[in-house]
């Protein structure tokens, strides 16, 4: 029975449908993290940490509060996909065992995109700004704010010759793209923001 159920995921993983899977993701991943790189050279990509969290949770770090390892970012996903997608057009014909070491390589590759992240992260943030040195800096949203300051959104600020995306609340709804100005830290961890003049 399991060598009949085995036997049919191994010729189902090796046939053409999941090729053509394997072939969609290796494209689409290799164009989208392409995007998502290239974004990222020109300040557009939130370059200040991996990314936006998919929980919306705040990231810490020793020195300022905000950095964390993160895992699952925009940019390791996209790594892991790109590298699955190709692992697959490459050893999907082998069945379970192909699709097996995809997943291992797509894995590893969002492991070591995540820590090259987390490392250049690390050294950015290196003690040259601390939390108060965003009080009374302009910059925009980069994920909206929902208001009421209970739901937190993303900035994006100039400080210190580099870009820095910080976790934020406001009174008000500020959506993406709105010029803010910082108002005060607020717990070392977030900061209060308002719609700039």
């Amino acid at each position: 029975m399991i060598d009949t159920i085995l036997s049919e995921v191994g010729n189902f993983l090796a046939g053409a449908r999941a090729m053509m899977m394997y072939w969609i993701l290796a494209i689409a991943g290799t164009v989208f993290f392409g995007i998502v790189c290239i974004l990222s050279l020109f300040g557009l990509g939130g370059i200040d940490h991996p990314d936006f969290d998919a929980d919306g949770s705040v990231l810490d770090h020793a020195d300022t509060g905000y950095l964390d390892f993160k895992l699952f970012s925009l940019r390791s996903i996209l790594a892991f996909l790109t590298v699955f997608g190709w692992g697959g057009v490459i050893w999907g014909s082998r069945g379970i065992s192909g699709f097996l070491l995809a997943l291992f390589c797509g894995f590893l590759t969002m492991l070591i995109t995540a820590s090259i992240l987390y490392f250049t992260m690390r050294l950015q943030y290196s003690g040259n700004v601390g939390a108060e040195d965003f009080v009374g800096r302009s910059g925009t949203v980069y994920l909206s704010i929902p208001g009421g300051m209970t739901e937190t959104g993303k900035v994006v600020i100039s400080c210190g010759g580099a870009t820095h995306e910080l976790p934020a609340v406001a009174e008000e709804p500020l959506s993406t793209g709105t010029p803010i100005v910082v108002v005060k830290s607020v717990d070392g961890r977030h900061f209060l923001v308002k719609k700039a003049q």
